[in-house]
């Protein structure tokens, strides 16, 4: 059976599924006062959203822009993080936020990047050496 064949086979409706994982929080135990860390869930942002999401990290000439690369990781984790809800306004309000990316930056803290890092890999981009190693075998 060949490709085609075995795609036609799929099921076509697992192509709009987003993938889920989880996360181990620190910040969050702290936050909750639990010796544990915390786990929360993260899912795959689609890849048009996700590019525009890490876009906003370079100017318009097209340059990595290092001050701006925080808020786009931190969009990515109001975003992608599902559990706890980032987007409920009772939480932010609790911890007098007034947006998602607001509250995603109280209570991750210094793990938004680790958690981003997770969202976008959780989203199907890999390491760049890892896919030039892929492509030299």
């Amino acid at each position: 059976m060949n490709l085609v064949e075995e795609l036609l086979k799929s099921d076509s409706k697992k192509a709009d599924e987003l993938k889920t994982e989880t996360f181990l929080s620190e910040k969050l135990a702290f936050i909750m006062e639990k010796e544990e860390p915390v786990e929360i869930t993260i899912r795959e942002i689609p890849a048009r959203r996700l590019n525009d999401l890490l876009a906003k990290q370079y100017t318009s000439k097209g340059n990595f822009d290092m001050t701006k690369s925080f808020d786009a990781k931190a969009l990515a984790v109001a975003e992608g993080v599902i559990n706890p809800d980032l987007k409920n306004e009772q939480v932010q309000q609790h911890f007098g936020c007034t947006t998602s990316k607001d509250l995603a930056v109280k209570l991750f803290g210094n793990e938004i990047t680790a958690i981003s890092d997770a969202i976008v890999m959780v989203s199907g981009y890999k390491n760049i050496q890892d896919t030039d190693e892929e492509i030299k075998n």
